[in-house]
């Protein structure tokens, strides 16, 4: 099996995506955005300052990356000053755009508040699919505060250029800074969203999501986690992740797996080390 890797980087692995004739892998890293071919060479890489990067989606020639603007002196380190998506272009990974999201301001400003339904904390995943009509929108996943009462994981659904359109709602249970990775399954027009595990006695124990096409429905949960990468290969067919090393010298990893592996009870770092042969350590 061909595993997939980047080496070198300062900072740990956020997601990954691939292009349409999966030629190319697009990696991001808290402060990096990295491409490299299925040969593992690296083809170009770009680093960003002042923020914090999540996963990546690949559409129409461009990257998409969720960003966050890092805290004020003094304030906590997840007190994040903005809410934005990079755009880069795919080819050489210059700055194309960038997108603001003033709806992220706005539950910002009401969050954990008395009245606050959503417990909204950051953004930290982007893909691109089908809204309920059938239109290609682009979606972006809500990280949450661990509070018993923000129980639903959030989809933000987007126009092509960045326009807020409505949320999607999932009853799947608090979670650990909510959702981390972010895709969409273009064959069986499914999202998938990995999170955290979570140890408080109100969080779910599930950290893998499958929401069928209604954008409501819970279609499978596993406690299989990849929150540093999951993207839908199609045909019933995922690249999950692994990690290793450390902060200023990290490594990230891609394999390929099915649905039957979800529920094997095997973590993902423990599979890649028996097909790879290699140590994260």
């Amino acid at each position: 099996m061909n595993i997939l890797e980047v080496l070198h980087q300062n900072q740990h692995m956020q997601g990954f995506t691939t292009d349409p004739e999966r030629k190319y892998m697009y990696w991001s890293f808290t402060d990096s955005v990295v491409k490299t071919n299925y040969n593992n060479t690296m083809i170009a890489q770009t680093h960003v300052t002042g923020g914090h990067l999540g996963d990546i989606a690949y559409y129409e020639g461009k990257l998409y990356a969720s960003f966050l603007g890092n805290a004020l002196p003094g304030h906590a380190w997840d007190d994040w000053t903005a809410f934005k998506i990079y755009v880069y272009n795919a080819d050489d990974l210059s700055l194309d755009h960038i997108i603001d999201m003033p709806i992220c301001d706005e539950m910002k400003a009401n969050a954990c508040a008395p009245d606050d339904q959503y417990g909204f904390m950051a953004i930290d995943g982007v893909t691109f699919g089908r809204d309920t009509e059938g239109n290609t929108k682009m979606f972006v996943a809500c990280a949450l505060f661990s509070e018993e009462r923000f129980h639903n994981q959030i989809l933000l659904q987007l126009s092509l250029d960045g326009t807020f359109e409505k949320r999607h709602l999932f009853p799947t249970g608090n979670q650990v800074y909510g959702i981390q990775t972010l895709d969409y399954d273009w064959d069986a027009g499914e999202f998938w969203f990995t999170t955290y595990g979570g140890s408080l006695p109100f969080q779910a124990k599930e950290t893998l999501y499958c929401i069928a096409s209604d954008l409501k429905t819970v279609r499978a949960k596993y406690r299989y986690s990849s929150p540093y990468g999951l993207f839908c290969l199609g045909g019933g067919k995922y690249l999950a992740c692994a990690i290793g090393g450390k902060n200023g010298n990290t490594q990230g990893y891609a394999f390929e797996c099915d649905e039957a592996w979800f529920a094997s009870g095997k973590k993902p770092q423990d599979i890649f080390e028996e097909l790879s042969g290699k140590s994260t350590d």
